[in-house]
Order: structure tokens, then sequence, then C-alpha cells
């Protein structure tokens, strides 16, 4: 099994897996062997993220690929065209100019306008789900955070992932209300999640099915 080995001045041996990459961080002597064998321990539970992270990236192959981009849940082509000026979105296509010869002028261009469309849309939706159940925050913005699609302070400053406009509106919901409730309480208690049940009774469903979509956070970087 592959995998990137890390050593520091610490005192515990720990696995992590982030995009498809075993990384396994060890005490600066620690010996080869023992590293060895605590990965072989382990060989069950990294096998299953590796499995599970396939799945994943085998359903966005398209986007991750470029050939297709992601907008509202749909899975939209991506079309270079020397008709267009700017990134057109139609029902079935995402239009970029053909000036952007490579992928990664185009991946550029393409996540400058996902951020644009974000800005507008995740702030309005926010506004009107605030409006509907009652809560209020002090400011929104969007991030470009790698591991996370929203997150709230104690001042009630709101933050989305601007790929959350890649989402259907099932999820988004689920994110901005999710959000709101840290209004109220700051941490995942009892009285978090029965807050955000109150508005998104199928809260559990959304939260597992939104792991599907995790590998979209390392996309356009």
């Amino acid at each position: 099994m592959e995998y990137k080995l890390v050593r520091s001045k610490r005192k515990t041996l720990t696995i992590s897996i982030s995009d498809g990459e075993v990384t396994v961080k060890a005490p600066l002597r620690m010996g080869i062997a023992h590293i060895e064998e605590f990965i072989a321990q382990k060989s069950a539970w990294i096998q299953k993220k590796l499995d599970e992270y396939a799945r994943k990236t085998d359903i966005m192959s398209g986007v991750i690929d470029g050939s297709q981009a992601m907008y509202h849940g749909a899975f939209l082509s991506v079309v270079r065209s020397d008709k267009h000026k700017r990134i057109a979105l139609t029902q079935d296509a995402l239009f970029v100019p053909a000036k952007y010869e490579d992928k990664k002028k185009a991946d550029s261009a393409i996540a400058a306008w996902y951020k644009r469309t974000a800005s507008v849309e995740l702030e309005r939706e926010l506004k009107e789900t605030a409006e509907r159940i009652g809560h209020k925050y002090l400011s929104f913005a969007t991030t470009n955070a790698r591991t996370k699609w929203g997150s709230c302070d104690g001042n009630g400053n709101i933050r989305l992932n601007w790929r959350l406009v890649m989402l259907d509106d099932g999820l988004r919901t689920y994110v901005i209300i999710h959000e709101l409730a840290h209004t109220l309480h700051h941490n995942h208690s009892s009285a978090f999640w029965n807050e955000v049940k109150k508005y998104f009774p199928s809260y559990a469903a959304a939260k597992k099915r939104l792991k599907t979509f995790s590998v979209l956070t390392s996309l356009y970087r």
C-alpha cells in the first residue's frame, strides 16, 4: 500500500486520508517495522476509505476531468465556443470561450463564474431562509474552504463555500439551515440538531448525501 510518511516531534502514530492519498504521521525515531505493522492493522479501514473515495470520484469523473460542470445538482457539458466572449449557461451546457485554450485557464474562468454566481445566489437564499425560519445572522461571505461547506462564528457571521451552487436545492438548504442553527447553538449538541430538524426534518439523509460530493471542495484550485 502506498502512503506518505511524515515524521515530526510527536508521540503518537496516526493515519489520515485526503483526496485518495494515505498519510502516516510518525515520531522522528519510530522504526519502520512498527509503522508498517500499524498500517497493516488499519488496512481494512484504509481500504474502506479509499474505496469510498473511488466511488465519489467515479461519479464526479466528468467534473474532475473538465468535460462537465455541476450546477444546482445537474451535470452540464462543458463546451468550448468561438461564439461566446464570456461563460454562458444553458439548460444542458456551460459554454466556455475558446480563448481559454487549456484546462487550467478554462477551470480558472469557470471558477470565477461560479464565484460570481454564488455571491448573488447564496446571499439571496441565506436571506430568504433566515426570514422564513426567523433566524438572524450578522454578515455573509463566500469562502474557498477545502473541507467545509459552511461555517458560522460566535458573532453570527456566516460563510458559505461558493461550490454550494454546484449542489441541488435540498443540499444547499440543508447547509444554510445548519449554519443558521449555529447562530443559536455554537456546537453540535442535541439542542443544535433538534433546531436543524425543526426546519429540515430529513437532515440525517442530507448530511449523509452531502458526503458524496466532498470531492468537489478540492476542485478549481
